[in-house]
């Protein structure tokens, strides 16, 4: 997998996703990006970037969520697989599949940046204040509700 990046990276944030047309998936994985200014200013060392692919995808697939750094392209991959079915009772309910997005995002997010802590570039002195930092945005921007 190889991407083009400048010199430095400074946590810039993309996103991608694999759903069926009826979701939102696509336009709130978007809003995800919103998060890269507020990181690259408050994080500049942290000299990598998150690309996260959010996967609606039916159960039968068994699609597992996993993580992944590739040191050459100084990116952290965060693959979210959410089940379909899930989706269904909130199909035309926005803010529904953005709290399901949320709290799949978040949970995995946390438990990633805990994992590679010690991984990734300049990430350990912060990233306790990394991950409360990325939760109040989800708040902020109502993927979370603030008793998560």
């Amino acid at each position: 997998m190889r991407f083009l990046h400048p010199e430095k990276t400074q946590m810039r944030i993309d996103t991608t996703s694999d759903s069926p047309s009826w979701t939102k998936v696509f336009d709130i994985a978007h809003e995800l990006r919103q998060l890269g200014p507020l990181m690259e200013e408050k994080y500049p060392d942290l000299d990598w970037e998150l690309f996260v692919c959010l996967r609606c995808v039916p159960k039968d697939l068994q699609r597992k969520t996993f993580c992944r750094y590739y040191a050459s392209d100084k990116m952290f991959g965060l693959d979210i697989a959410m089940e379909e079915e899930d989706f269904v009772p909130v199909k035309k309910d926005t803010a529904g599949q953005r709290k399901l997005i949320g709290t799949a995002f978040f949970t995995f997010f946390v438990a990633s940046i805990r994992k590679y802590e010690k991984k990734l570039p300049g990430l350990q002195p912060v990233s306790a204040q990394l991950i409360a930092d990325v939760r109040q945005w989800c708040i902020a921007s109502q993927w979370l509700d603030s008793a998560v």
